[in-house]
């Protein structure tokens, strides 16, 4: 595994061990990368709208980290996480874009109930509270804002950490 940032590893403490892991707007990977390498989740999903972004990290995946005997599988999917169309169960996390952006993506899984995870990690680039009374109005009766609040001061800015668990 490799070192992550002190946002990344953050949001990589709080996913949940033994379940999955959906990896949204994942960049390079690197959260997703290290929750495959751990073997502690059984799935691990890369989801960007970026073909080439995806192809990229699904070739290096191929020749560098895949492990035919490792209790984690890995899927790549390359189209915006909105338009996803299967059930999502686990953790989701949603980090570095923006408040919008993250909201579309919820809200279109949540309304298709295809948002049947344990918890959602969000981490927007800008407008927290924008997303959290956004989210506060739709998520409700399903899920809880943790009141723990986590912050990282990253190249200047102050990044914030959302986690929403699912009510009990």
């Amino acid at each position: 595994m490799f070192k992550l940032s002190r946002r990344m590893q953050l949001i990589y403490d709080h996913l949940l061990p033994g379940e999955p892991v959906w990896d949204f707007c994942c960049d390079h990977g690197y959260m997703g990368l290290n929750a495959y390498e751990s073997g502690s989740f059984p799935e691990v999903h890369f989801v960007d709208q970026v073909e080439h972004i995806v192809s990229q990290l699904q070739s290096r995946f191929q020749s560098e980290y895949l492990r035919p005997d490792s209790p984690s599988r890995a899927y790549f999917h390359a189209l915006p996480g909105e338009n996803l169309q299967e059930v999502l169960r686990g953790t989701v996390v949603i980090a570095g874009v923006g408040a919008h952006t993250i909201h579309k993506i919820v809200g279109s899984l949540h309304r298709r109930e295809l948002l049947l995870v344990s918890r959602l990690i969000l981490c927007p680039q800008r407008d927290e509270e924008k997303l959290v009374k956004m989210l506060d109005f739709e998520l409700r009766d399903n899920f809880n804002l943790c009141n723990v609040h986590y912050e990282v001061v990253e190249r200047g800015r102050v990044r914030k950490l959302l986690i929403f668990d699912k009510n009990e």
